[in-house]
C-alpha cells in the first residue's frame, strides 16, 4: 500500500514510476532517485522521511488512509497489512511470514491518533533471510509481528518515542536514520 502511494505521489510530481501496482521495481525505483537528485536529495531510491517529507509536502499530494471497512485486511481504521508486508518484496517469502499482533496494531492506532498524522511503517514482520540481509537480531520481533519501525512525518523520534511509551510499547530510537523501532 505505501509503494502505492509513493508511485502516486510520484507521478503527480511528474516522474514516471511506471504502473501503481504496489511494487517497488526498476522504474519506481529510478523515478525516486531523480526525484531524490532533482530535490538535492541522497539519490539512494529509499524513501525515508526526508524523501517521504519533499514527497507528500504539497496540500494536494497529502493522502491518508481510509478508515476501516469490511477488508478482512483492514487490521484497525488507519492500518492495514500490506503496509506491514516483508520488505523482501517476494524474493524469499508470501510476505507474511507471521501475523501482526493486535496489540502492537492497537498502540500504533493509539498513537496515530495522538497526533492526528499518518504514522509510516518502514518495516513490519519479516521473514528471516530478509531479517538476515537487514542486519536483525536472531530473535528479532519483527520476525514474529511483535514491531514495527515508523515514524510521523514532522514530529521527531523523541517526541514518538514518548507517544509511545504512554501507550505501552517498548521503544528504540534511531536518530540518525529518523525512526523509531516500537514492539510488544
Amino acid at each position: 500500500m505505501y509503494i502505492s502511494l509513493i508511485q502516486e505521489a510520484l507521478t503527480l510530481a511528474g516522474y514516471d514510476p511506471g504502473p501503481v501496482d504496489g511494487i517497488a521495481g526498476p522504474r519506481t525505483v529510478f523515478a525516486i532517485k531523480a526525484f531524490q537528485s532533482d530535490r538535492g536529495l541522497n539519490p539512494d531510491g529509499m524513501v525515508g522521511p526526508l524523501t517521504h517529507a519533499a514527497l507528500f509536502s504539497s496540500p494536494q499530494k497529502v493522502l491518508t488512509t481510509p478508515a476501516a471497512s469490511c477488508d478482512p485486511k483492514q487490521l484497525s481504521p488507519h492500518f492495514h497489512q500490506n503496509e506491514f508486508r516483508c520488505c523482501c518484496q517476494g524474493r524469499y517469502c508470501n510476505g507474511f511470514p507471521a501475523e501482526m499482533h493486535t496489540a502492537l496494531i492497537s498502540g500504533l492506532e493509539q498513537i496515530r491518533n495522538s497526533f492526528n498524522r499518518p504514522l509510516i511503517i518502514t518495516s513490519g514482520v519479516r521473514c528471516q533471510t530478509r531479517n538476515r540481509e537487514v542486519g536483525g537480531i536472531v530473535h528479532s520481533k519483527h520476525l514474529i509481528g511483535h514491531a514495527a519501525d515508523c515514524y510521523i512525518p514532522g514530529v521527531s523520534v523523541d517526541t514518538l518515542a514518548d507517544a509511545a511509551r504512554q501507550a505501552g510499547l517498548g521503544v528504540i530510537i534511531y536518530d540518525d536514520e529518523g525512526f523509531c523501532h516500537l514492539e510488544i
